[in-house]
């Protein structure tokens, strides 16, 4: 991924938000008492992937082996949902994704101003990479969707497309002109901050946080007048 990489956590999965299994050819209509089952094998599913590749580290791609067996589950019950292992690597990344976007859109709610939510936006961004754990995820994570030709698996890319859509909501709300390019360029800089951190192992300091937001507060005001 060009920015940011997904967090994933056992409590952090958001049902409401749940990737969709498998490719076209895998969709299906159930009835809404097997749906909740359904649903369950594919959050326990993801679970086990990223637990998997974390102990692996950036050595090797879990097998479909391995992945059954940490989610406990039967090899029947993991094709039932995703086609292969690429799949099921794509959607734990995508899951990820889609959890981060219900945690900027959470603390982007609390507040009233366009700066407050553009605030809360970038704040939530940096929290991605405060704890260890989760950041050792976010790099195994990245390294494994590196291995897999994305063009080959049938997930859908939703999850950066909500994260983004999320800010473009606030610069229209700030009224500029061209919300979605002036989303394109704080989505860039933040994550790009974020995903170099990252890399590093170097935490943000406050004053880093402050001098972000401060640039990112002044692109958008300069947007303002330049409308």
């Amino acid at each position: 991924m060009a920015s940011i990489v997904s967090t994933i956590h056992s409590d952090a999965l958001d049902a409401d938000f749940l990737v969709v299994s498998g490719g076209r050819q895998l969709r299906r209509a159930v009835r809404p008492a097997r749906q909740e089952a359904y649903d369950a094998e594919v959050r326990t599913l993801i679970r086990a992937t990223s637990e998997v590749m974390l102990r692996k580290g950036c050595t090797e791609v879990p097998k479909v082996s391995e992945i059954v067996h940490e989610a406990g589950i039967t090899n029947q019950a993991f094709y039932r949902h995703f086609r292969s292992r690429d799949d099921v690597i794509v959607a734990t990344y995508e899951q990820g994704l889609v959890t981060v976007y219900a945690y900027l859109r959470h603390r982007v709610g609390k507040e009233s101003s366009w700066q407050g939510k553009l605030d809360a936006w970038i704040d939530g961004i940096l929290a991605q990479i405060e704890d260890p754990r989760l950041a050792d995820l976010s790099t195994v994570i990245q390294w494994n969707v590196a291995q897999i030709a994305r063009d080959k698996t049938e997930i859908e890319p939703v999850g950066k497309n909500l994260i983004r859509s999320l800010l473009s909501s606030i610069m229209a709300e700030a009224g500029v002109a061209e919300p979605d390019r002036q989303a394109l360029f704080v989505d860039t800089l933040v994550t790009g901050v974020a995903a170099q951190c990252m890399n590093s192992g170097r935490q943000p300091t406050p004053a880093d946080r402050d001098a972000l937001v401060r640039f990112c507060r002044s692109g958008t005001l300069d947007a303002l007048d330049g409308r």
